[in-house]
């Protein structure tokens, strides 16, 4: 006959809600609080993270602190190797130290499990615990750039993520663990200061569907007793080490943020385009107008001003792949005012169609100097344009044998270079709102010298095209006609009428 104690037993192994029932945390007293042994408290956001980890295999959560994440966390990881054998659970955090306390965790909740729900330990260092009797394992390390990664585990947690220092070399070094179905959990509070991480660009990728992965957001809110006067009472608090780096309203957003968009948002200060400009302008935006010509399709080419007799024009293309990441856009700027006056964007148009569209909306303005980017795609695009006949490029070369715009450490640099004050200085203006959006995304990164490029997950397509038409909009701006000095001048004799003939 099975004792109870077996029973329960088998219940908690077989149930991670069973087991957390029996988990008790050692909260730190404070000031109003006795702290001590506690029973973790399974709050809403937590029981909602709970039912996803036992039926998710890849997930990434973005939080505010102190939510109790790495206390369930830890139990997560001690339920799997109580209860399955052969369990190899790996823990990972930014440093040798959190990377111990993690695996502390674990091992003060173990401690304070019944007697019958413990098993026989044997390693029981600061780094790993064993349990013989199920051959399992959790094993803490620090995110270095080797630690780690000769082993195949069955979980791996990822602490602090958008700390860890070689988050992509351990993600790809943990590639043969989850190919074989193994679980892999990051959960990261962002560093506003490093805005182009691993952690941020899965999570990113993960809300718009472009990967497997689960994101899970929880603001400040999510536990008990923070309330708007909880809020402003940590702001007025902040330690004066983290303002020297920070600004008040910036910390909050790193470390107790609202919304997705405030957390991931990058701070001003990496910021190029000013966002007092981008707001006016995002006033500005509008749908396209209709048009009388037929051969536009208006679900690919918009309109926003135009064709005007008179005006001269300048078109460029960002060209991708047309695979759903990174979007093909062409744009018609207007030489003479700077506005954007027509474009094409898309995520999804194949090359050959987006040349067959952007020679349409070109010849809509007159044929006017078009420079499409000469990357892989370009060309494709480039060769599509020629078999259409389209003949108005814009050359890298005097000698007009190499069409388009290329793109080298010089060019690009001398891109931003433009097109950054010109958009501060209202010289600019875009009418798609979409557009508009990814000047937005655009920072300085201080990871790379200040280079300048688009925040990690974002794009830059639409601020790329609308560049190149800038940068090479000085070749437009000449008028056609240029008058021709006079070589001489020959007055009449006196007293003679010039119309008298000799």
């Amino acid at each position: 006959m099975i004792s109870e104690e077996m029973r329960g037993l088998m219940k908690v192994r077989g149930s991670y809600f069973e087991f957390l029932k029996h988990c008790k945390i050692v909260d730190a007293p404070t000031i109003g609080n006795p702290g001590g042994v506690i029973g973790l408290e399974l709050w809403s956001h937590l029981e909602k993270t709970a039912a996803h980890f036992i039926s998710k295999r890849l997930i990434v959560i973005l939080k505010a602190r102190q939510i109790g994440i790495s206390w369930l966390e830890a139990s997560y990881a001690l339920w799997f190797a109580l209860g399955r054998e052969g369990a190899n659970n790996l823990l990972f955090s930014k440093g040798e130290a959190e990377a111990i306390e993690l695996l502390g965790k674990c091992r003060r909740i173990y401690n304070n499990l019944p007697e019958w729900m413990q098993l026989k330990l044997g390693t029981a260092s600061a780094t790993e615990l064993t349990f013989p009797t199920m051959s399992s394992s959790i094993k803490a390390f620090a995110a270095t750039e080797t630690d780690g990664i000769s082993y195949t585990a069955s979980v791996v947690i990822c602490d602090e993520w958008d700390e860890h220092p070689y988050a992509e070399e351990q993600y790809m070094a943990m590639k043969p663990t989850r190919d074989a179905g193994g679980q892999f959990i990051g959960s990261f509070t962002v560093n506003k200061m490093k805005p182009n991480t691993l952690a941020k660009a899965i999570f990113t990728d993960a809300i718009e569907g472009k990967n497997d992965f689960v994101p899970l957001f929880y603001p400040w809110s999510v536990r008990p007793g923070r309330t708007e006067g909880w809020y402003e009472e940590t702001k007025r608090n902040i330690p004066q080490r983290e303002l020297s780096r920070l600004t008040p309203e910036l910390y909050m957003e790193q470390n107790y943020p609202n919304s997705i968009e405030e957390a991931l948002r990058p701070p001003r200060s990496l910021l190029v385009f000013e966002v007092e400009v981008l707001e006016r302008m995002m006033k500005q935006t509008c749908r396209s107008i209709e048009t009388d010509d037929v051969r536009l399709d208006p679900r690919t080419c918009h309109i926003y001003e135009d064709y005007c007799i008179g005006e001269r024009y300048i078109g460029a293309s960002d060209v991708s792949h047309g695979i759903g990441r990174d979007y093909a856009v062409t744009v018609i700027m207007n030489v003479r005012s700077g506005a954007v006056v027509a474009d094409i964007m898309s995520n999804t148009i194949k090359p050959e169609e987006f040349a067959l569209h952007s020679v349409k909306l070109l010849q809509h303005y007159n044929s006017p100097t078009w420079y499409p980017e000469d990357n892989d795609w370009g060309q494709v695009v480039i060769s599509a344009a020629k078999r259409l006949e389209y003949k108005r490029f814009g050359y890298q070369d005097s000698k007009k044998a190499k069409e388009g715009f290329h793109f080298s450490d010089s060019s690009r640099d001398m891109l931003w270079g433009e097109l950054i004050p010109a958009v501060n200085k209202k010289q600019i203006t875009i009418y798609n709102r979409e557009g508009l959006k990814q000047f937005y995304q655009i920072i300085r990164n201080v990871e790379k010298n200040g280079r300048v490029e688009a925040q990690i997950g974002s794009n830059d397509d639409y601020p790329i095209a609308v560049g190149i038409a800038w940068l090479k909009r000085e070749a437009d701006l000449a008028p056609v006609w240029k008058p021709h000095p006079i070589a001489s001048l020959h007055f009449p004799s006196p007293g003679r009428h010039p119309l008298v003939a000799r």
